[in-house]
């Protein structure tokens, strides 16, 4: 199991980067550039990478092949096919993405649409259409669970990976996303675990974030600094560890570098005392 930080954080140069990573106690990172970057730039993080004992354990994509619009789409697409050509290149962990919003508004917000069974169709055949252009062999794609389209239950996720039916899909787990209700936050510690059995041998890279509930009505959960909230960590640790294969795990959408390397610590330090290697 290694641990890192899923942003790419402030820095001069890749020395910079891979070093700060490296003091903070990191064993992992997100890739630090995109299809777009020279072959030089990309070695020399490489090199830096593997000099600080980080692995890539992940290639983002966030964009929206699931768009309405088609030039959106499309370029959407091929966009993610070279990111995935990336993570191939590089050994990385995954390449990631969530599915995307079908209907109008932001790529990542809630449309009806995003339920429709013509946007699930939508969904397979263009999952489909990423992997099949690059056929990987070194790396995975993957969707992150999202709470207002799919995948947004392990269940769902299981019958994604079937109707998909690519040796080359794998699951990146946000179990916070997924509790999107009163129902999965009042069980919250059960849910975690029965996203980990039941997509536990799909899984290779985790969020490992931290959730509260808060007062407003009707219903606000919302992240907070991991250790804040009702996250039980020492679990997630243990379920992590247990997975086959180095699975990474990355804290996010924190406000400031000395949040991140505070959740780092938290993260190292829960996981010492629970006799977990980290």
């Amino acid at each position: 199991m290694r641990i890192g930080v899923g942003t790419t954080l402030p820095h001069e140069n890749p020395h910079e980067w891979a070093r700060l990573l490296h003091d903070w106690g990191c064993t992992t990172a997100v890739c630090p550039v995109d299809a777009t970057a020279s072959s030089g730039v990309r070695d020399e993080y490489l090199r830096e990478a593997q000099r600080y004992g980080l692995s890539i354990g992940e290639v983002g994509v966030w964009r929206n092949v699931m768009s309405p619009e088609p030039q959106e789409r499309n370029a959407s697409i091929s966009y993610a096919e070279a990111q995935l050509a990336l993570a191939e290149a590089i050994g990385a962990g995954c390449c990631l993405n969530i599915s995307g919003n079908a209907g109008p508004g932001g790529w990542d917000q809630y449309s009806p649409e995003n339920y429709s069974e013509e946007s699930y169709e939508r969904l397979v055949d263009t999952t489909r259409e990423i992997i099949d252009a690059v056929h990987p062999t070194r790396t995975y794609y993957a969707i992150e669970c999202m709470p207002w389209m799919l995948p947004d239950s392990p269940e769902s996720y299981l019958r994604l990976l079937a109707d998909i039916n690519r040796p080359q899909l794998r699951v990146h787990l946000d179990y916070t996303n997924m509790v999107n209700g009163v129902p999965r936050w009042r069980h919250l510690r059960q849910f975690i675990q029965e996203c980990f059995t039941q997509l536990g041998p799909h899984i290779v890279s985790v969020h490992a974030k931290d959730i509260r509930l808060d007062g407003a009505l009707p219903v606000t959960i919302g992240e907070t600094q991991p250790g804040t909230g009702s996250v039980d960590f020492a679990l997630v640790l243990r379920l992590a560890a247990a997975l086959p294969g180095d699975t990474t795990l990355y804290t996010e959408h924190l406000d400031t570098i000395e949040e991140y390397r505070d959740a780092v610590a938290f993260l190292r330090r829960t996981a010492s005392e629970a006799g977990i290697a980290a």
